[in-house]
């Protein structure tokens, strides 16, 4: 059995790809990541269908080349490398022509405008009391969010919704991430993963995650990838932030800026207060002095001795009415006694009665033999009619 050591591989590897065919090539590609080091090369992914490879464009090359955009069509030229340090072959770029853009960049482009109107934009609550989170709980995405959380406004109450944020799956699973917090009692939903190639931001480019956001009942911050990238995401959202970090931060208030605005508050109320109680006080001094001007001491005496005198009177003219009404019904009395029968009888008279013991008045109503009663002043008689001459 033949065994060589991994270096010898990488070099037998190297010695291989520097056939003449390799070293001087047009690709056709689309560029799906492409960034710029501090020390200004150009590192590339270029991608057709599921075949990727990293390139690279030195410095001291792409200063007289124009920077591709993430989802152009171009054609490199260049030679393909073989870097031994990692095992990794790489397109080595000397010239770049951008022949349009690819279709998966021309598909989101249609989508980015079919989406573009129906974010709702809904106000983020000021001050959130629940917040909930669609990420990976692995992420560095959700540990920003934490920290930032943490130092800005520590009293909030974070739900996380673990969702895969990259691959095949991800655009179903950041689906079933945020139906699940839908029915929770939240105040906004905040959408984040870190940075990364513009194929690890696909499934935020998805009409899954995107129909999905739009079914959602409170508002939602997207907080995905760079301040560069901007994602299917991002264009549905109510609100958009650059990052995860930055998401946290359009959340909530800042811990700093309560406590100032509470100072602000409290140094208003009492100043206000304050502000009341002088005018208070200089309403009661005026009131005060007009009570002294008023004499309040002198005019209750005034209307007391007017009340005496009222009340002297009111008892004088009752006294005087119920002295009339007195002799009124005294005359009245006397007047009644007079008329009394009994006393008529008293006097010598007498009442005849018939049989029926109506009075008779006449002679004339009576007939002889006729039964009569005759009631005089000390009682009564029985009597016979013998004529009546």
């Amino acid at each position: 059995m033949r065994q060589i050591g991994l270096g010898d591989l990488s070099h037998l590897i190297g010695t291989l790809l520097r056939d003449p065919l390799l070293g001087d090539l047009w690709v056709a590609a689309e560029v799906s990541a492409c960034s710029a080091s501090p020390a200004g090369h150009w590192y590339m992914t270029l991608k057709e269908g599921d075949v990727t490879m990293r390139a690279n464009c030195w410095k001291g090359v792409n200063q007289r080349l124009k920077r591709p955009l993430v989802g152009a069509m171009v054609q490199v030229h260049g030679r393909v490398d073989f870097y031994g340090a990692r095992g990794e072959v790489q397109f080595i770029v000397d010239d770049i022509r951008d022949v349009g853009i690819g279709l998966a960049q021309a598909e989101l482009e249609r989508l980015m405008t079919q989406y573009a109107s129906m974010a709702k934009h809904r106000p983020i609550p000021a001050v959130p009391q629940r917040i909930g989170i669609v990420t990976s709980r692995t992420g560095a995405a959700y540990q920003d969010v934490l920290t930032t959380l943490t130092q800005r406004y520590p009293c909030i109450e974070l739900v996380l919704a673990h969702s895969t944020v990259q691959g095949v799956d991800a655009p179903t699973s950041i689906e079933a991430a945020l139906e699940a917090l839908y029915g929770e009692p939240l105040d906004v939903i905040l959408v984040v993963r870190g940075g990364g190639a513009s194929e690890d931001l696909a499934a935020f480019n998805s009409e899954i995650v995107a129909r999905a956001m739009l079914r959602s009942p409170i508002p939602i911050i997207s907080g995905v990838g760079h301040e560069t990238d901007t994602t299917l995401a991002d264009m549905v959202a109510d609100v958009r932030a650059a990052t995860p970090t930055a998401a946290a931060v359009k959340a909530t208030p800042s811990r700093a800026e309560l406590t100032q605005h509470l100072a602000n508050l409290r140094y208003t109320l009492d100043y206000h207060i304050a502000n009341r109680c002088t005018e208070a006080d200089m309403r009661l001094d005026d009131y005060a002095a007009r009570l002294r001007r008023a004499a309040p001491a002198q005019r209750i005496a005034s209307y007391q001795q007017n009340l005496n005198y009222v009340n002297q009177r009111l008892q004088q003219a009752m006294h005087q009415r119920l002295t009339a009404l007195q002799a009124q019904v005294e005359r009245g009395s006397d007047r009644l006694t007079a008329l009394d029968p009994q006393a008529v009888l008293s006097r010598g008279y007498a009442i005849v009665r018939d049989s029926a013991g109506s009075i008779m008045r006449s002679r004339q109503s009576s007939h002889p033999q006729q039964a009569i009663h005759i009631q005089f002043a000390d009682g009564q008689i029985d009597a016979t009619v013998t004529t009546t001459q």
